[in-house]
């Protein structure tokens, strides 16, 4: 989720300026908190578990402009067209990203341009932010920077705008379940 709402912070102005609202709070009551006693050599102690530690190498940097917030591209090194795809369905392409402990998948989901996508539910939550494009169904339109939560009594059929496609960054619990007069033969064949 945190990543979700970092790359959601990328579009939204008025959501920065909370932020640093809240963070400017916080620098205040964290100056008004009485001090605390270290141990004289745990500074010292830190910087030498910091100085044991391995080097890492830098990341390749990125020469080409970033199309997606920075959080986005930090889970691509190599960009979109290297990501493993799957298409779950017609019109959809999904690449996960990431999977936690409890199985809440990170992925980014691409629709092309004017494509519609099945008419479907979902078994569990999914939480998608636009990130490119944007995209309409029967709750409403989305563009850049809106968050969308979708749970098992949503029921829909996503359209990508027509001037270009749509990619969403999606936090999904669970695989969507086709609703359409096919979706009975195809759903065991759902895995995305």
């Amino acid at each position: 989720m945190n990543i979700t709402v970092s790359a959601h912070l990328h579009f939204c102005g008025e959501c920065q300026r909370q932020v640093i609202e809240y963070e400017s709070v916080a620098a205040v009551l964290f100056e008004q908190q009485a001090a605390i006693a270290v141990a004289k050599d745990g500074f010292a102690n830190l910087m030498e578990r910091i100085e044991s530690q391995p080097v890492s190498k830098p990341s390749k940097i990125r020469t080409a402009p970033s199309r997606f917030p920075p959080v986005v591209e930090k889970l691509m090194t190599q960009g979109t067209d290297a990501l493993s795809w799957k298409k779950p369905m017609k019109n959809l392409r999904v690449s996960q990203l990431l999977t936690d402990e409890q199985g809440l998948t990170l992925g980014l989901h691409h629709m092309k341009a004017g494509c519609r996508v099945p008419q479907h539910t979902h078994r569990g939550r999914e939480i998608s932010l636009v990130i490119e494009g944007g995209f309409s169904d029967q709750m409403g339109s989305y563009g850049v920077g809106d968050f969308i939560t979708l749970s098992t009594e949503h029921h829909h059929s996503p359209q990508a705008d027509a001037d270009g496609d749509c990619w969403l960054l999606s936090l999904v619990e669970a695989p969507v379940r086709l609703t359409g007069p096919f979706g009975w033969i195809l759903n065991p064949f759902i895995k995305a």
